[in-house]
């Protein structure tokens, strides 16, 4: 009963919270709802909620990483990779060595191995505090994909220095071989689930279509457990990164859902609104849940006399300062390499200006708290584990802060942005008006306007991808169109193959049998036609070259 009344509760706080967001439109939600939570906590007398770290990624981070993951623009994903693999890995271990020996330093009381277990935590940004900043501050979208980019990854890199720092405080052993070995480890074989899982669950489905079993709702489910399970065997069977896995097994998801989303449609707009209501609680959930548990967490640090809590508050301001300094460094090391040696023909001159945004943006909070309140209570020596509730105090004290910082500071830096007039790239506008379009028409898909509802969809659908090509080179295109060829015989191929199937094992009449032969003999003929020039105007019909337009080719 308790739990489900607390569930009640939650439920009830996150309409709350989003009631008052809408009026408090210059504080992100997510620091509403960790206010919210806090003083229900307060108010609620015997209030106790206990976070187990492995239940809570689990539930929460496994489904909202493979439902971000599978909505990341891909091509943004690997343009941006250098910048995103370095943000996720080499900063995550800058700032948890330099970050650990700070607190140390900082705070002589907390041992070095325990200070770099909290620098490491510390080290992941968090996509959900970032997209409530989002919408009431207009943040450039590159630096947006970024910070959502890496913190697919970091959140794995955090983890598992997190884990191992733990481990030295418990054990009092450390191995960096060991620690190496295992952290490469954990994240290829993570992915190699991801992938392998998805795959099965996309073949899986496919068998069961074929049985005839043709329930929306049912291959929602499965899709909606699909992250549950791959998490779940990363972690539990094979001990690998149940982060990395997801987040691999959702880019797939995406890829397979791209070449089938016009056959399933119904299914996928099923799915779709499935997950935004799962995404929507679990989001505020997971703030409130912070909220709920700051009380109890730092209640013994703020009972301590010999600590004096002004210095506490001290300690917070200066351990989020230097987190934030070494990600600015760092973002103006990797900016100026970038435009000195890469010299990308599309990256802008840095600027300081854009390197304090990004360093902002990156502000910390759902992987932080869920690690550092799985904090263990002992080490094996049986001694307490050393200042486990100061760290629980500064760990939450630095995701207020950079949630804080970010909502003061984002504004005042983007004051300008508005009046600025960026020249136009008026292929991105249309491809956001077609996905908009889409998704609008999912939205009011019902059985009695189905069939045009997906033929729209198909349309649609196909004017994206003509859209796309605009923006392909020329090698590009040409190898596209080479697959699009495989593909087209390799289907043809399968069609005569089952064909002759069924004219072997049913009795046809000859003429038919004469028809379907001579429709698939000609259909497997290499076509000797050059490949047509396609473009798409604004209404979203194709014409050849002409109007001033550049014409790609598509077939």
């Amino acid at each position: 009963m308790e739990t489900l009344s607390l569930i009640l509760l939650m439920l009830a706080l996150i309409i709350l919270t989003q009631v008052l967001g809408h009026y408090i439109r210059f504080i992100p939600t997510a620091l509403i709802q960790i206010l919210v939570g806090t003083i229900a906590a307060l108010l609620i007398s015997g209030l106790k909620i206990e976070v187990e770290s492995e239940w809570f990624l689990l539930l929460f981070i496994a489904p909202l990483l493979y439902n971000d993951s599978s909505h990341f623009p891909r091509d943004e994903l690997w343009k941006m990779r250098a910048a995103i693999f370095g943000n996720a890995i080499v900063l995550v271990l800058l700032t948890t060595v330099i970050g650990g020996y700070f607190i140390n330093w900082l705070v002589p009381v907390i041992p070095v191995a325990a200070a770099f277990a909290l620098a490491a935590i510390l080290s992941p940004t968090d996509p959900i505090a970032v997209n409530g900043i989002a919408k009431r501050v207009q943040i450039p979208e590159q630096i947006l994909n970024l910070v959502r980019g890496e913190s697919l990854i970091n959140d794995a890199s955090g983890l598992v220095a997190f884990s191992y720092a733990v481990a030295a405080v418990v054990t009092g052993y450390f191995s960096i071989q060991q620690a190496t070995t295992e952290f490469v480890y954990m994240f290829a074989v993570g992915a190699v689930v991801g992938l392998t899982i998805s795959i099965a669950m996309n073949w899986l489905k496919m068998k069961l279509r074929r049985t005839g079993i043709e329930d929306v709702v049912f291959y929602a489910l499965l899709q909606i457990l699909t992250p549950f399970i791959i998490f779940f065997v990363a972690e539990e069977i094979l001990h690998a990164s149940g982060v990395i896995a997801v987040v691999t097994g959702g880019i797939l998801h995406a890829l397979i859902k791209e070449r089938t989303e016009t056959f399933f449609a119904q299914e996928q707009t099923l799915t779709d609104n499935i997950w935004t209501m799962i995404a929507y609680i679990l989001n505020g959930i997971i703030f409130l849940l912070l909220g709920l548990t700051l009380p109890e967490a730092t209640r013994e640090i703020f009972a301590d006399d010999a600590i004096n809590n002004w210095r506490l508050m001290s300690f917070v301001i200066e351990i989020g300062t230097v987190i934030l300094l070494i990600r600015l460094i760092w973002t103006m090391f990797f900016n100026w390499f970038d435009h000195r040696f890469l010299k990308k023909a599309d990256h802008r001159k840095p600027s300081f200006k854009q390197d304090v945004i990004t360093t902002l943006v990156g502000v910390r909070g759902t992987i932080t708290m869920v690690g550092v309140l799985s904090l263990p209570f002992v080490t094996e020596s049986g001694e307490a584990f050393p200042e486990r509730s100061l760290i629980i105090f500064l760990a939450a004290g630095v995701i207020i802060f950079t949630l804080v910082l970010a909502t003061i500071l984002l504004p005042l830096l983007n004051r300008g942005e508005a009046d600025a007039q960026p020249e136009l790239d008026l292929n991105s506008y249309k491809q956001r008006m077609v996905k908009r379009a889409i998704t609008e028409i999912k939205q009011v898909v019902q059985e009695e306007n189905s069939t045009v509802a997906f033929d729209l969809l198909n349309e649609y659908h196909v004017m994206l991808r003509l859209l796309r090509a605009q923006e392909k080179s020329e090698e590009e295109l040409t190898h596209f169109n080479q697959q699009l060829k495989k593909l087209r015989l390799e289907a043809v191929q399968w069609e005569r193959d089952l064909t002759k199937q069924f004219l072997q094992e049913h009795k046809t009449p000859d003429q038919l049998k004469k028809k379907s032969s001579g429709r698939l003999i000609t259909a497997a003929k290499p076509s000797t036609r050059k490949p047509a020039s396609v473009c798409c105007n604004r209404s979203g019909k194709s014409f050849g070259n002409g109007n001033g337009l550049t014409c790609r080719p598509i077939n």
